[in-house]
């Protein structure tokens, strides 16, 4: 078994361990964070990485043993702040639990290993080329929205070793994040440098590109309230077509993600329904082949409605 293997085995239990923790010491009952609370905590993260430029490290060669560390440190951060984050959707105690979905690289590792996760990605394709999607002509919603999508989809050709069509989808994304500050600023110009290599290499790009989310949540948390979590719907539905796509019905068991997206979107009339209809699929023991259709159908209209 490989160093790396182990490694992530062991990211694994930490953070299962970190969460088992939280929930031991949050107090009985009803539990809500303040709604600023997590803008505090990324621009307090924010503050103290600038001092040291969070990406200065970048300017080194990057080694791919020691990136998923890096990686693995950024989500315990985000995983304590999002456990903190949970709340209840609505009043009555049977309703669902609201809570943050985990980001969309942990989403993807563990769907199903025998999944070529771009070939999916690319029979999903129905209409044009990653670069036809037409930013200018979209409002800051659907852009965010878009770039969500992009990202989950990069991520998926990444991981097949697709790297032209994960390059492609990058460059979109950079192309659109145009007008940035730190630590994007730093993360887009290291990128450009990996991938103007002739051929550009692989491994340092399937390790880097799941650090752009946790750079992103630090930059749109200086930005309007939206922008984050349509990024995150973005990735998310893509990751939840894929599941639904490659029949992994252990992955969509996602009813809390659900609800989180019902209570953080200013969502267009047509998805708050679909969100609940999807909600309460996702929070079945099991679902049928009738099931796993029905969710892509919301899904995919969904994605129209919000793109």
């Amino acid at each position: 078994m490989s160093g790396q293997d182990e490694l992530e085995r062991y990211e694994q239990a930490e953070a299962r361990d970190l969460v088992r923790l939280l929930e031991m010491s949050r107090p009985q009952g009803e539990l809500r964070a303040p709604p600023d609370f997590r803008l505090k905590v990324l621009r307090k993260i924010e503050k103290n990485s600038s001092r040291r430029g969070i990406f200065s490290w970048l300017h080194v060669a990057l080694v791919p043993t020691w990136v998923p560390a890096l990686t693995a440190a950024l989500l315990l951060l985000s995983l304590g702040v999002n456990v903190w984050l949970g709340s209840r959707v609505g009043t009555p105690s049977g309703m669902r639990t609201a809570r943050v979905p985990v980001q969309a690289h942990i989403f993807q590792k563990e769907i199903r290993g025998d999944v070529d996760l771009g070939a999916l990605v690319t029979a999903q394709e129905t209409q044009s080329e990653p670069q036809a999607y037409g930013f200018a002509a979209k409002s800051p919603h659907q852009q965010n929205f878009l770039l969500g999508t992009l990202y989950a989809e990069a991520l998926a050709c990444a991981r097949s070793g697709d790297i032209e069509a994960a390059a492609k989808r990058w460059q979109t994304i950079d192309q659109a994040l145009a007008q940035t500050a730190e630590p994007l600023l730093s993360y887009q110009r290291k990128m450009q440098e990996w991938l103007q290599q002739k051929p550009p290499a692989l491994e340092h790009f399937q390790a880097s590109l799941p650090l752009f989310e946790s750079s992103f949540e630090i930059y749109a948390a200086r930005k309007h309230d939206q922008m984050l979590p349509l990024f995150q719907a973005g990735a998310w539905m893509t990751n939840i077509r894929l599941a639904a796509a490659a029949g992994d019905t252990s992955r969509l068991r996602q009813g809390d993600a659900a609800a989180y997206f019902l209570e953080r979107l200013d969502a267009p009339k047509g998805v708050e329904d679909r969100l609940e209809r999807l909600g309460d699929l996702m929070a079945k023991d099991t679902l049928d082949q009738r099931e796993i259709r029905t969710v892509l159908k919301l899904v995919e209209k969904m994605q129209q409605l919000l793109d």
